[in-house]
């Protein structure tokens, strides 16, 4: 009898341990789907720093020589004032452009320009040593989108003789009448050039880089920051689930308490992803109103 007893239950355990089999594995399936899934979204790429490679435009044509005027140099007088009004009024004659602003830094790389060319003894937009405008520009930190330059070297009679002169020349012309172009310097002088005493005047054009939106690079180093915080956490992220896969202790941790640190990391994680996309994007944006801005001041 005791045996019989013994036996049925034996069976009513063994009978409980089958039933709950299903219920274990169950309960075990509902803990690993709370695993959120890494998301499968590869690390963020972006344009990068487009302002780099910055395509400035610089316009030179032919320096303008007057040779054999009969001229004497002593009566010519020359003004920089006057001739920066004079490029002004020829702009609002032809097309009613805007006003070109005397920019001091602009006035100073074109007596850099006219001294080199006297003590070097040269007329050409480029030095010997291979020094331009926009050499000079950035020697005096104008930062520009846009620069050109218009020379000229003569015994001319009066500055409205210089300006005709200039404005006869498809090249010049064209420089004093860009209508993209914002700021103007100009320096003129009368020098010692290959035995004659003779009048030079320079005259630069320029669009400073501040006509156009900025770009936020202290944005770009967030962003550059961020990213190197995701592949960290990405690493870290995939040697946990793959230790959850294999069902080894891991840190110490249980099965269980595995996949609840991972649960808490990989919410952050994903958080970061995401504000960093709206990050990228904006910056993204900025680069684009950059160059968009620079082609419309280059057309």
């Amino acid at each position: 009898m005791k045996f019989f007893y013994q036996t049925i239950v034996f069976f009513f355990v063994a009978l409980s341990l089958f039933l709950a089999r299903d219920d274990v594995v169950s309960m075990i399936d509902r803990v690993y789907s709370h695993i959120e899934k890494k998301s499968d979204t590869p690390l963020i790429q972006f344009e990068g720093t487009k302002e780099a490679q910055l395509p400035n435009k610089i316009d030179m044509p032919g320096a303008l020589r007057v040779v054999g005027n009969i001229l004497n140099v002593n009566n010519t007088k020359l003004s920089k004032d006057s001739l920066i009004s004079l490029t002004n009024k020829e702009r609002k004659d032809n097309g009613n452009l805007e006003a070109l602003k005397d920019n001091q830094l602009l006035d100073l790389t074109a007596e850099k320009k006219l001294q080199d060319m006297f003590d070097n003894q040269y007329f050409e937009h480029i030095s010997s040593k291979g020094v331009g405008v926009g050499n000079l520009a950035d020697e005096v930190g104008y930062e520009y989108i846009l620069i050109g330059e218009n020379l000229a070297m003569g015994n001319f009679k009066d500055d409205i003789s210089l300006m005709d002169a200039w404005m006869a020349s498809a090249g010049h012309r064209a420089n004093i009448l860009n209508k993209n172009y914002t700021d103007i310097g100009m320096a003129v002088g009368k020098g010692n050039f290959e035995g004659q005493n003779i009048w030079m005047a320079v005259q630069h054009f320029g669009t400073p880089r501040s006509v156009c939106p900025t770009i936020d690079q202290v944005l770009l180093g967030v962003i550059n920051l961020s990213q190197d915080k995701i592949k960290d956490e990405e690493s870290d992220l995939l040697n946990r689930k793959e230790m959850i896969d294999k069902g080894v202790v891991y840190e110490g941790s249980t099965y269980s308490e595995q996949v609840t640190e991972y649960n808490n990391l990989i919410i952050p994680y994903n958080n970061l992803i995401t504000d960093v996309k709206k990050q990228i994007d904006n910056y993204n944006n900025q680069v684009h109103a950059f160059n968009l801005c620079l082609k419309n001041h280059q057309q």
